[in-house]
């Protein structure tokens, strides 16, 4: 009778992967109505990883179910790829050579081999890795595996947690894979790479790399070289397929607020389930979350190059500003690299409900993200030659994440606004800031340096900071400049942290000393000497341009569509240390014109500096360009074009007479200012009150200043004695 029982359900798995199995197309509906998600979403269709260009098409995967809708509504489409697993499929293969360990469903893990893995780590680098546990079973009873990776791993530190997550959905394998690469990477590098050393000595990381695994086994077996396309759970909650409950809705926090951000319909690729975490897996989630303090959190999925930040469940984000400041801050830095949209979920897709970043933010306070791996043409299974790449380009926001967990300290070192003049003193004003999001650990000891100055500054000593919080010390201290340095030279303060139990940042106040001449100037009211040419399509000439503070500036001449006009000159910078010019620029153009991109772009012999355009709300601002010159001749050069910016022009339409000028040119340079040897008492003479002086200094009636003490100190052996006296009288009487 067992058998027969047994048989039986065999019989029915096998009918099921072979009648259930749901077809997907990708398709394009092109222009679209504003309204098109609505439509769809009220109609049952979940819009899966939209890619648009707004007003013009939208491009997403449906399957056959979702077509009839939309065959009903009558919405015209046209199918790019007929059938999505088979197409990805075709770009998955068992042959590459990457040193990453990669799977065997087309380079992806199986769920046997994440278990593998997870037992590889630990058995390799048993120093970091803590053994895997299940935190809890799935519907079909397979175990929900975590891992943690520290320097003690079998240890409850007092360090911030960090948790990363993958395979909410079952068909985007990427958010698993990129986040095996990133602890072998962690563990690969320790003692190597500065930062992985940092992480894995000052944070706890968590990783659930397959929440669920139940849909994986199931992909696993329908297309058992990779490209399975079922996205939820295996609960039956569908006569056909798609079956299953959508995990990423199934979370408490605004459960089933509406049925556009999740559906009631268990035939629908959002299905909600029945309740608020109604599913083991999304239960064993809030459980081990509950148990763990974590700060921050990537909840990984794919695809369609995003990283996403609550709340998602509605248009109208009404997180806290400050919190919503954090986000954003952490997110442009992770998105620095590989360029990823950074947004909330309404913003850069559709309004969720139930989501699993929300929940952890909304009720936990844990700042979670959603990075959403690989372009449009990358989709659920990017090509197995694709993997390693996706991977790297997530392991600046992998790391940055762990970073801002904890805390990470910065120091800003300031002064009073220049010029900064020989002989003379200046304050330092000294901030730290925590950017991080806990509390710092340990003590955090400041100091402040400078290998070309005298410093004498305490180091500071703090016990903690807050996390997101600053300590102002105001001023701490001043220096002096030296009377021997060099105009155009430049010093450099350090102020260095040193804090072993979190991520410091040091950073160096540098200045340039003296003040600049200015030895070129032209408003262009009058001749002057300086040779400006020009070339191209029209001549630049002097016209009265109201909006300058002057009454003349220099004006581009008329050009074409897709014409240039380039204005010269040669300058030659006779400074000893750096020459400084700047200039002022503006446009005007015909107000209808309001699509316009041309471009003033400014070259110092032949390499780009900066590029102005004006604003497209038809304004015609004036604006300031400061810029550094090395000493030397060089060619400067304003080159004014139409379609300067990638845009287009039409002036034949719109009569607009479109122009560049230039106002207020000005060269700047340091000359040098060395102070003759043994002028002590820095009047600029060498003499017997020099003597006198050094005497004193000798004797220790008078403290020198480190000005003073550099000029006395004439054969540079930092000592102030009877050899100085004598070589400053030698010199005063090859002067006389």
């Amino acid at each position: 009778m067992r058998l027969i029982v047994k048989l039986s359900l065999i019989c029915c798995l096998f009918c099921s992967l072979i009648f259930s199995k749901q077809v997907y197309k990708e398709i394009k509906i092109n222009n679209p109505d504003s309204n098109i998600y609505e439509i769809l979403h009220q109609n049952g269709v979940h819009v899966d990883h939209a890619h648009f260009l707004d007003g013009q098409y939208i491009i997403f995967v449906a399957s056959l179910s979702d077509l009839q809708i939309i065959d009903g509504l009558e919405i015209n489409y046209e199918v790019l790829i007929d059938d999505l697993e088979s197409f990805y499929q075709s770009r998955l293969t068992s042959n590459y050579t990457r040193e990453f360990g990669l799977g065997s469903m087309g380079g992806y893990y199986t769920f046997d081999e994440i278990e593998q893995n997870l037992d590889e780590l630990y058995n390799e680098y048993p120093q970091f890795v803590k053994e895997k546990i299940s935190i809890g079973t799935t519907l079909e009873g397979r175990n929900i595996w975590a891992i943690k990776l520290s320097d003690n791993p079998n240890i409850e530190e007092d360090e911030t947690k960090i948790l990363y997550t993958g395979l909410h959905h079952s068909r985007e394998p990427m958010s698993y894979m990129n986040l095996f690469y990133y602890m072998y990477w962690l563990c690969e590098n320790y003692g190597v790479d500065d930062e992985a050393t940092k992480i894995l000595e000052t944070r706890e990381l968590w990783f659930i790399p397959a929440i669920n695994p139940d849909g994986l086994v199931y992909n696993q077996q329908i297309a058992p070289n990779g490209g399975g396309l079922q996205r939820k759970n295996m609960r039956q909650t569908c006569p056909s397929s798609p079956t299953g409950v959508d995990l990423n809705r199934n979370y408490s926090f605004q459960w089933g607020l509406d049925d556009q951000g999740s559906s009631g319909d268990g035939c629908n690729e959002t299905y909600r389930g029945s309740s608020s975490f109604s599913e083991p897996e999304t239960q064993a989630v809030r459980d081990f979350v509950d148990l763990h303090d974590f700060s921050i959190a990537f909840n990984y999925h794919s695809y369609s190059n995003l990283l996403i930040y609550p709340f998602g469940y509605s248009y109208e984000n009404d997180a806290p500003a400050e919190d919503v400041d954090t986000y954003i801050e952490y997110g442009e830095d992770m998105v620095q690299y590989n360029n990823y949209a950074l947004g909330t979920g309404p913003e850069l897709l559709y309004p969720v409900n139930g989501e699993a970043c929300d929940w952890m933010y909304g009720e936990h306070g844990i700042f979670a993200y959603t990075p959403e791996i690989g372009s449009q043409s990358d989709g659920f299974w990017p090509a197995t030659d694709r993997i390693v790449p996706l991977a790297e380009e997530n392991l600046h926001p992998n790391k940055v994440l762990a970073r801002n967990g904890g805390a990470v300290i910065n120091s800003v070192a300031e002064t009073s606004a220049g010029p900064y003049l020989q002989g003379e003193e200046y304050p330092i004003y000294l901030y730290i800031e925590n950017i991080g999001l806990s509390e710092s650990r340990g003590n955090t000891i400041v100091s402040i340096s400078s290998e070309q100055l005298e410093i004498t500054i305490d180091d500071l000593e703090i016990s903690s900071i807050d996390g997101r919080s600053n300590i102002d010390f105001g001023t701490i201290g001043y220096f002096e400049i030296p009377q021997n340095f060099e105009s155009g030279s430049f010093i450099s303060i350090d102020v260095n942290i040193l804090n072993d139990s979190e991520f410091c940042n040091n950073t160096t106040l540098t200045l340039q000393v003296g003040e600049p001449e200015l030895i070129y100037a032209d408003n262009f009211d009058v001749s002057t000497n300086l040779n400006w040419y020009s070339s191209g399509t029209s001549d630049w000439y002097l016209t009265d341009q109201s909006s300058s503070s002057d009454s003349y500036s220099f004006r581009s001449g008329a050009i074409e569509d897709n014409q240039e006009s380039s204005l010269f000159l040669d300058v030659q910078v006779p400074s000893v240390g750096t020459g400084q010019f700047s200039y002022r620029v503006s446009s005007e153009y015909s107000p209808s014109g309001s699509n316009f991109y041309d471009g003033l772009t400014f070259y110092v012999d032949d390499v780009q500096f900066a590029q102005f355009q004006p604003n497209s709300d038809g304004e015609s601002p004036w604006l300031n360009f400061y810029f550094d010159l090395d000493e030397g001749i060089h060619t400067l050069k304003w080159t004014y074009s139409k379609d300067g910016g990638g845009g287009s022009t039409d002036c034949d339409n719109t009569g607009c007479d479109d122009a560049a000028f230039i106002d207020d040119f000005n060269i700047f340079a340091f000359i040098s200012t060395i102070i003759d040897q043994g002028d002590i008492n820095l009047d600029t003479e060498v003499d017997i009150l020099d003597i006198v002086l050094l005497v004193n200094f000798i004797l220790d009636t008078q403290i020198p200043t480190p000005s003073q003490f550099d000029a006395a100190d004439l054969n540079n052996d930092a000592i102030l004695n009877v050899i100085d006296i004598v070589t400053l009288i030698n010199i005063i009487l090859e002067i006389e």
